[in-house]
């Protein structure tokens, strides 16, 4: 008995002693890296060699294989590639690093789209995160001021409807009243109209009985006791308060049994009629793509997968037999080329509501981006039409000069019944938050060579005839510059 006990004892001993050097190792070690960190903080500092090509990348950059491409791999670097996938140029005998699944894309123009907007999205995420001024800060309340777009707006000088009271609120009688005054009070109210008969002050909403549509001469609202039938007219302005009688949205309750695209060629107004059909039908759009952009936007089908059936409808870009045939019906949204090319290459260089700098114009990479993207125009609208199960055509400037009536084709095609009431406020709230700010943008005629011009005017025509061939109706005259 007493000899296993006294090997016990041994064993123990030894292993204290092990934990011991184990544990003055440890020590050491930590001593010394310490002893090293605080002399190289002690050196002084000198220039940095200029990082390597992949180092100057950002990191989720070089992590998913976004900005480079790569035409295949070589079958002599024995690399099993899933077919479509794209993969980041790395150096001799590197293992390629595949991209996420949704990078993959049917064709090289729409590759380079999503990695572009992947990784806009990415750096808006990174920016999000980083640290910012404070809220107190005098410039920060400056700036949310001028985004927040504070103006009131003149809509016209109109027939006062016939029982006023019933349509409008009678917010206040004043002789010395004055345009600030009114729409503050209204603005107080949270109304999105300011309406102003001589003397009186009426807040309310744009309704059948008083839609805006029908706009008379400003002079007839010049007021005074001399003037006759004053009284008639009114003077109207928007608010900064915005309608709130449509900005209520959600997915659809049950599954879509009719699956439809909202397709468009990139620029052409897309994000612009997904905002539109939201705020109409108060169901959210879908997207072949994500982009976070949007999604922080309200747009809250982006993280929706595109082929839930759970949004009124999906946007896409994608062309080609197979991709147009997954969908039951469509919308196709058609722009002029001149104008979606220049929409398009200011997103690319500056994002959805910035224009791209005089230096992207001069560069070589303009004539090559419409070299590449002329031609996916036309074959984007002649893929639709070839291909498209049920389609609605329609014209982003109709859309622009005919805001209601197109629009209650598109909601009529989407099947979806909406009050006029919605739709006023629609038409209230049009813009939304994607009109591009700031400076005036480039007119074609100063962007497009005659070179240019020459190429995208024979797929203007191309296009037009084959929309006649199947019976729709041309594109806009406009189209051809002039």
């Amino acid at each position: 008995m007493a000899k296993p006990f006294f090997s016990l004892q041994k064993l123990l001993r030894r292993t204290q002693f092990l934990l011991l050097v184990i544990t003055a190792a440890y020590l050491m070690a930590g001593s010394l890296l310490l002893l090293q960190r605080t002399r190289l903080a002690m050196m002084p500092q000198g220039p940095r060699p200029a990082p390597s090509p992949l180092q100057a990348l950002p990191v989720a950059a070089v992590a998913l294989g976004v900005g480079l491409l790569d035409g295949g791999s070589s079958p002599r670097e024995g690399h099993k590639l899933l077919p479509g996938m794209d993969v980041l140029r790395r150096p001799p005998r590197a293992e390629p690093r595949l991209g996420p699944r949704w990078l993959m894309a049917r064709n090289s123009e729409l590759r380079q789209l999503r990695r572009h907007r992947f990784h806009h999205f990415v750096s808006d995420q990174e920016g999000a995160r980083a640290p910012g001024p404070q809220a107190g800060d005098p410039k920060v309340l400056k700036e949310a001021s001028e985004s927040q777009g504070r103006t009131v707006t003149y809509r016209g000088c109109f027939r006062v409807p016939r029982n006023l009271t019933d349509t409008l609120a009678n917010s206040l009688t004043q002789p010395n009243l004055t345009v600030e005054m009114c729409s503050q009070l209204c603005s107080s109210k949270e109304f999105p109209l300011a309406v102003i008969r001589g003397p009186e002050c009426f807040c309310g909403y744009p309704t059948p009985k008083f839609s805006l549509h029908d706009a008379v001469n400003s002079s007839l609202c010049a007021w005074g006791p001399e003037t006759p039938g004053w009284g008639d007219y009114c003077v109207v302005y928007q608010t900064p308060i915005q309608d709130t009688r449509c900005t209520d949205r959600r997915f659809l309750p049950t599954k879509a049994k009719v699956f439809v695209a909202l397709s468009s060629f990139p620029g052409a107004g897309n994000t612009w009629a997904r905002h539109l059909i939201e705020h109409a039908t108060g169901f959210y759009t879908g997207s072949y793509y994500f982009d976070g952009a949007l999604y922080n936007k309200g747009f809250k089908g982006e993280k929706d997968h595109w082929r839930s059936r759970r949004t009124i409808c999906v946007k896409t870009h994608e062309s080609g037999k197979r991709e147009i045939e997954m969908f039951d019906a469509a919308i196709l949204l058609i722009r002029n080329p001149y104008r979606s090319l220049m929409a398009e290459f200011n997103r690319k260089c500056a994002g959805h509501l910035g224009y791209a700098t005089d230096r992207n114009w001069n560069s070589q990479e303009w004539p090559d981006f419409v070299n590449s993207y002329a031609s996916w125009w036309s074959s984007h609208v002649l893929d639709w039409l070839k291909y498209g199960k049920r389609l609605l055509v329609v014209h982003y400037e109709d859309l622009r000069r005919s805001l209601l009536p197109k629009l209650r084709e598109m909601v009529a095609f989407l099947n979806v019944s909406v009050t006029e009431e919605r739709l006023l406020c629609v038409e209230g709230n049009r813009e939304g938050s994607f009109r591009r700010l700031g400076r005036q943008p480039r007119e074609p005629e100063q962007a497009f060579t005659a070179e240019m011009k020459a190429l995208i005017d024979g797929y203007i025509r191309t296009v037009d005839q084959a929309l006649r061939e199947r019976n729709w109706t041309g594109l806009p005259s406009e189209y051809v510059p002039r």
